[in-house]
């Protein structure tokens, strides 16, 4: 199951960066997920609350956009919807060229925004960035 590990690096990534702004909580995080990504975006959400659990995402809405897989024609220029396992829609139906073109788009995997609330305290971000410079210092 690799969505277990895209999952825990956009936790990672969303934590990172809420606690160098000095959020308090992490509200909603925005991803884009293309087609061709092969995720079971269902799973995403249950994996993001298990993950995400006692850090300042734990409560965090994952609104989910996925983007169609299409391609760009090499003879005419036409982007048009692709299904890889579909042989009928492998030919451009602009020109009728058959399997020349590239990748437009459908392999996006983004995290387009995160949305926080509130602000820490300024003495618990000292005694945070105070411990991880005895951390840094001990290693």
């Amino acid at each position: 199951m690799h969505e277990m590990a895209l999952v825990r690096n956009v936790v990672d990534i969303v934590v990172e960066q809420a606690e160098k702004s000095g959020a308090a909580e992490v509200k909603t995080v925005y991803l884009t997920i293309g087609q061709g990504r092969d995720v079971v975006v269902e799973y995403l959400d249950g994996l993001f609350q298990f993950l995400a659990r006692g850090t300042v995402a734990e409560h965090a809405e994952l609104v989910v956009q996925t983007t169609p897989m299409t391609v760009k024609c090499n003879q005419c220029g036409f982007i048009f919807p692709i299904n890889v396992f579909k042989q009928e829609t492998w030919m451009c139906p602009s020109c009728k060229a058959e399997k020349d073109y590239k990748l437009n788009s459908g392999m996006e995997f983004m995290i387009n925004r995160i949305e926080v609330v509130g602000h820490k305290p300024a003495e618990d971000a000292a005694q945070q960035e105070g411990a991880s410079g005895q951390e840094a210092a001990a290693e």
